[in-house]
């Protein structure tokens, strides 16, 4: 499991079927980086990355901007960077990200849906093709704006390095039946029904989203599939997961209001199919 820490990003493994987790160092105090942000380069801070493997290489996307520095007063200029390993563990930019993002946000068009940030990724490999969703964020004229808002885009890249977005949103907020917002996401594929599956977060609880084509429509599950329900957890946000074993398994952030502290990590399975 990859996850946002103070100097980058950190990993830990589980070898019990994700019922604990260890540090690869047996640190019990300190994070082991598998990426360390940098004070000085356009990613100084790093944050949701996810992390896919293909044959020998594992490939880690995640979102990097400079703090302190937007653009603009709602939101950071969030940007997705990209960098490899060969154990999993530790991992290296590519070259294409030393100096600069893999994937932009659009800011010659302050009418572009990601003109302002994209962020929050998903990603996996399917068949020679790599397919991403990401959050893009619009907050022009103050969010009144035509295309002001905050959806859920799809990308494709067939080396993971050089990517086409995808003109239209796969999600938006219009199409969440029980809430007003959609951010962020990740991406599964179904080898029980082929589906490909899109977990989003909404203002406060998790919501689910499937079609038979990466590009669309999306169908969502008329319901949240999680709810903040406990101490730790007035709002859950940021779902990422695996299908395994007849299960859809979902791990997620969990945070207490008002003061938005501490951020923790929460787990759900539910059987699967259950659409």
């Amino acid at each position: 499991m990859y996850f946002t820490a103070e100097g980058g990003i950190a990993v830990v493994y589980s070898i019990d079927n994700g019922k604990s987790w260890v540090n690869p160092s047996n640190n019990i105090t300190d994070d082991y980086l598998a990426l360390k942000k940098r004070s000085s380069a356009w990613d100084n801070t790093l944050e949701t990355p996810d992390v896919v493997k293909v044959d020998n290489l594992f490939y880690m996307y995640y979102t990097g901007y400079r703090e302190g520095e937007s653009d603009n007063e709602h939101v950071q200029n969030y940007e997705i960077g990209l960098a490899t390993s060969q154990n999993g563990f530790d991992f290296d930019r590519v070259s294409s990200s030393e100096d600069g993002p893999v994937i932009n946000r659009n800011i010659t068009d302050p009418s572009a849906f990601d003109h302002h940030a994209l962020t929050s990724l998903g990603v996996i490999f399917e068949e020679g093709l790599f397919y991403m969703v990401y959050a893009d964020w619009n907050v022009s004229q103050n969010w009144t704006a035509t295309n002001a808002g905050i959806r859920i885009l799809g990308a494709t890249s067939s080396d993971g390095r050089v990517w086409t977005k995808i003109g239209e949103p796969l999600l938006t907020s219009a199409d969440i039946g029980f809430s007003p917002d959609v951010n962020e996401a990740s991406l599964l594929k179904s080898k029980i029904d082929g589906y490909w599956l899109i977990p989003f977060s909404t203002d406060r609880s998790i919501g689910l989203a499937r079609s038979k084509t990466f590009f669309g429509d999306f169908e969502v599950y008329p319901n949240a599939v999680i709810k903040p329900e406990f101490y730790w957890d007035n709002e859950v946000t940021a779902p990422d997961g695996i299908i395994q074993d007849g299960k859809l398994r979902l791990w997620f952030h969990g945070v207490k209001e008002p003061n938005y502290w501490p951020w923790v990590i929460g787990y759900a399975e539910q059987d699967y199919p259950f659409l």
